[in-house]
């Protein structure tokens, strides 16, 4: 009897790994699946593949800030009522139209052309202190982004918001300062380290585009002021 009941439980032990590992292999067919599917994609239509990543990836982004914030507007009040949930659109837009002009396009273009400059170097093991990884890193980290990044992420941001020129300098001004910058090094120096390391670059705004979700729901938390509708409705209850 107590053999029979070794062996059953066995049969169960055996069993439930035989499921774990069947479904740890269909998870990784399905993406590997998915990533076949990508590659299909972008070598057919390279930019509209990475435009259309970036774009999705913000999209989602965003919106999770704008439910973020609209909680927080709740929490922080008296009485704690939250109003109903409405999307700012114009800010959604303006993130999504930045990650498809900046992000796919003007990226895609500027990542050939840093590996051009600094071409990998092949068979090489996968360390972070080389030539073809830190110099990449390093002027798009210390000088695209300080120049060209944040200025166009205010300027185009606030244009589509329906800011004037003066209006979005000055909240450039306002919160484009080092304090902004030293969390963006923070999250990318480490995150396009392993970009220029260890992510092959038909996968790099793919990459880029994933770590994006976190970065731009960071960054339109930090930059971008709480929803007006439910900062304005929460005022009008407490009155």
């Amino acid at each position: 009897m107590r053999h029979a009941h070794r062996r059953f439980s066995s049969q169960r032990r055996f069993s439930s790994a035989s499921n774990e590992g069947t479904s740890a292999q269909q998870t990784s067919g399905g993406i590997r699946g998915a990533l076949a599917k990508y590659n299909a994609l972008n070598e057919a239509h390279p930019t509209t593949t990475k435009v259309g990543t970036s774009v999705v990836i913000l999209l989602f982004g965003d919106t999770m800030a704008q439910r973020i914030q609209h909680r927080s507007a709740a929490k922080t009040s008296k009485d704690g009522a939250a109003p109903a949930f409405r999307m700012d659109w114009r800010r959604l837009a303006a993130f999504a139209s930045f990650g498809a002009i900046y992000t796919g396009y003007f990226q895609m273009h500027w990542f050939r052309y840093l590996q051009t400059v600094f071409p990998r170097q092949v068979g090489l093991k996968a360390r972070f202190l080389r030539k073809d990884v830190l110099a990449p890193l390093l002027v798009n980290q210390l000088g695209m982004v300080c120049v060209g990044y944040y200025p166009f992420f205010f300027a185009w941001t606030g244009f589509v918001r329906g800011r004037t020129w003066d209006e979005s300098m000055e909240e450039m001004k306002k919160k484009y300062k080092l304090k902004l910058l030293a969390q963006n090094w923070a999250f990318w120096i480490p995150a396009q380290g392993v970009q220029f390391a260890l992510v092959p670059s038909s996968y790099h705004i793919l990459y880029v585009s994933a770590m994006g979700l976190a970065w731009n729901t960071i960054l339109s938390l930090v930059t971008l002021e709480k929803i007006p509708e439910a900062a304005q409705e929460l005022k009008r209850k407490k009155a």
